[in-house]
């Protein structure tokens, strides 16, 4: 096993002993104070730094050691893995794994459909579950989905029921899946590292298709959260003064680096940095993620939530509920006196005054009852990993009316399973006439209706201009930018071009296109990146704009190891003319997803604009088989067809795929224009 800290120990240690001098000022070098006590976390000494910020701050770091941000990543232990390699089974995604240990300790992983034996290197985690890393061929690590239950003492399939695939239709994923344990999209260096390490470098070769991924600690410790001097001050600390003072939001926006659905821009965020200047923040634009109103339907973690609510909107951070050592709250919540903190009183948090709440008057369930938990009915919990429930952070109360109306969820009918929509409805209108969540019902509707394919642009303009949350006017306007623009949509996204807020502008951006050329300058990173990819093929050729050019050459290096980085790298270099380069990223993106479609789609576009209309049909046939249920394949690959005047196969196409969505808008105006020419031509 590599142990990757003790490099970084010696290096560490050096540089504290020459800037530490006893007291006598006399110069000699003194040993830095380290932690000396018994503290819960796994090996003390694989945290060099952190163990001498715990002898001057012994609470804070002994509240840390018992965090599972300290064991967010740790070594194998005989006493803690032992039962799960001991002879174990599990039957997942068509193959059957079993876990041994061999006679000289190590710990094994045998799958049965590749036939290839893996060994476990590394412990993600401790509770309710614990993932393992085996190494993989090209010097990273791949993360199992055989996840154990440290509770009930067994394996299990974290994606079993998973909520994305159910959403849409498919089936588990199998080998050959982006999202197979064995594919590119459970591969630990990019998808997981950075939430489970202290400063990690992902370092990936896209040349030699390598990684050489290092990190300073284990775990999420005391050097992730507070910046470090290039040098310990003069008392002795390598916080220096003027960095040991963050505000609230930059100690948050720390946080929202692992708690949020995000793409990863670049490695380079440090505390004290802006959230959006390094991530990219998901928002409920994609059917199946979030649900219309916000609330967590996959793997969303807090961040997305959060902002999107009343809450997040007015300023609430992690830090008013949770104490950022254990990460536990500050109160506890099975008596409400967390949120009765400030609802009780109507508190003033960051300048806004709280709603004024009684919890005997405002729920209709007992005093003591599950149901009259604040928590139950605002942050209900759903299963991560398919056993580990994590409470929504979007902080909407219960529309059982709109949940019989759109198919969300209903919290009431968690407890009470044996009634229905219509009773919790009735329920609702009786004990709260003047019911608040009526104004938002016309934003959930706009949504719910976008999501699945009802696009209104009318009743998405209406809701825009009325909404007073930065990050729901960001999801508008993201879910507008996905429909052809009308001179109406065009003037609300200049509007918005000039919002306080990121994410608005980088949204409005998105909409706007060319008109966005000038956003390329904007001071935050989101929004130079959604005005500078549709303008490539302009900047590529500005002297003034080599910088944001050269900076999203940046962000698509960062992430050529996944297919969405091949592809934008793809993009770049059909920009700049290089078109046997472009072609290679896009071979590229579909090696590392072959059964996805997007790069097959994307590969065909590129190849029928350089005039090669039959490899481009070859690409789409080969989407075809890979997703032979997917409408919007059949109806690009009508296109190409169409192109190369293969006249019926190309209205076979576009009628497959209407009988697979019959609301597919562009493969009706395909097919009536192509019949209509068919018919023309056959009269003459």
């Amino acid at each position: 096993m590599r142990i990757k800290w003790l490099p970084v120990l010696t290096l560490l240690a050096a540089s504290v002993l020459v800037s530490c001098r006893d007291g006598d000022g006399g110069g000699a070098v003194a040993a830095p104070a380290v932690y000396s006590g018994q503290s819960a976390h796994w090996n003390q000494q694989a945290v060099p730094v952190s163990l001498q910020c715990g002898a001057c701050h012994v609470k804070e770091f002994e509240e840390w050691a018992g965090s599972d941000h300290a064991w967010a990543l740790r070594e194998l232990s005989a006493e803690s893995d032992f039962e799960p390699f001991h002879r174990q089974k599990l039957k997942a995604h068509g193959s059957e794994i079993t876990f041994t240990a061999n006679r000289e300790g190590k710990l094994l992983l045998f799958d049965s459909q590749s036939g290839r034996t893996f060994e476990a290197q590394y412990v993600l985690g401790r509770r309710p579950l614990v993932q393992y890393l085996v190494p993989a061929e090209d010097g990273g690590y791949h993360t199992p989905s055989a996840a154990w239950d440290v509770t009930r003492h067994e394996w299990f399939d974290m994606f079993e029921g998973d909520a994305r695939l159910s959403a849409e239709g498919l089936a588990a994923r199998q080998a050959g899946d982006w999202g197979h344990w064995l594919g590119r999209g459970m591969n630990w260096n990019s998808q997981c590292a950075w939430c489970h390490t202290s400063h990690f470098r992902k370092n990936y070769d896209a040349t030699a298709n390598r990684y050489a991924s290092a990190w300073k600690e284990p775990g999420v410790s005391c050097i992730q959260c507070h910046k470090l001097a290039d040098a310990p001050s003069a008392d002795g600390c390598m916080v220096a003064p003027a960095q040991r003072t963050l505000t609230q939001q930059q100690m948050h926006d720390n946080c929202a680096t692992c708690h949020a659905r995000r793409e990863e821009l670049d490695e380079n965020f440090v505390v004290g940095n802006r959230f959006d200047n390094h991530f990219r923040l998901e928002l409920p634009v994609i059917n199946g993620v979030f649900w219309a109103n916000g609330m967590q339907r996959d793997e969303d973690y807090c961040e997305t939530g959060l902002r999107l609510s009343r809450m997040g909107a007015a300023g609430v951070t992690c830090l008013d509920c949770h104490n950022p050592h254990t990460a536990e709250l500050k109160l506890p919540q099975e008596d409400n006196s967390l949120c009765m903190r400030c609802h009780a009183a109507g508190t003033m948090v960051h300048s806004t005054p709280t709603p004024i709440i009684n919890p005997a008057e405002h729920s209709p369930c007992p005093e003591g009852s599950a149901g009259a938990r604040c928590v139950e009915c605002h942050m209900p919990e759903s299963p991560y990993m398919a056993r580990d429930p994590r409470r929504d952070h979007s902080f909407n109360s219960p529309d059982p009316e709109l949940s019989a109306e759109l198919g969300l969820p209903n919290t009431c009918l968690r407890c009470h399973s044996d009634k229905d929509h219509a009773w919790a409805a009735e329920v609702v209108r009786k004990l709260y006439p003047k019911q608040k969540n009526a104004e938002y019902r016309p934003r959930t509707r706009a949504v719910h209706h976008a999501l699945n394919g009802r696009f209104n642009v009318d009743e998405l303009l209406q809701v825009l201009a009325n909404e007073p949350v930065p990050a729901w006017r960001a999801t508008i306007l993201e879910l507008l930018a996905q429909q052809p623009r009308t001179p109406a949509v065009m003037q609300a996204a200049r509007v918005a071009s000039r919002d306080a807020d990121a994410l608005v502008r980088a949204a409005a951006a998105r909409v706007l296109g060319r008109e966005a050329l000038s956003m390329v300058q904007d001071p935050v990173k989101i929004v130079r990146r959604a005005a500078a990819w549709p303008n490539l093929h302009y900047l590529v050729h500005m002297p003034q704009a080599q910088s944001v050019v050269q900076e999203m050459e940046g962000i698509a290096r960062h992430q050529s190891d996944q297919p969405t980085g091949a592809m934008l790298l793809a993009e770049l270099a059909t920009a700049r003319g290089r078109f046997d380069e472009a072609e290679r990223y896009y071979k590229r993106a579909i090696t590392l997803d072959p059964s996805g479609i997007v790069g097959y789609i994307d590969y065909a576009v590129f190849l029928a604009q350089l005039g090669r209309i039959e490899d481009a049909l070859v690409q789409m046939q080969a989407c075809a088989a890979v997703a032979p249920d997917n409408a919007e394949v059949h109806y690009r690959l009508g296109l190409v067809l169409a192109e190369l005047r293969r006249f019926e196969e190309s209205l076979a196409a576009f009628e497959r795929a209407l009988q697979l969505d019959p609301s597919h808008a562009r493969a009706q105006k395909n097919k009536l224009q192509l019949e209509q020419f068919l018919q023309t031509h056959s009269q003459k």
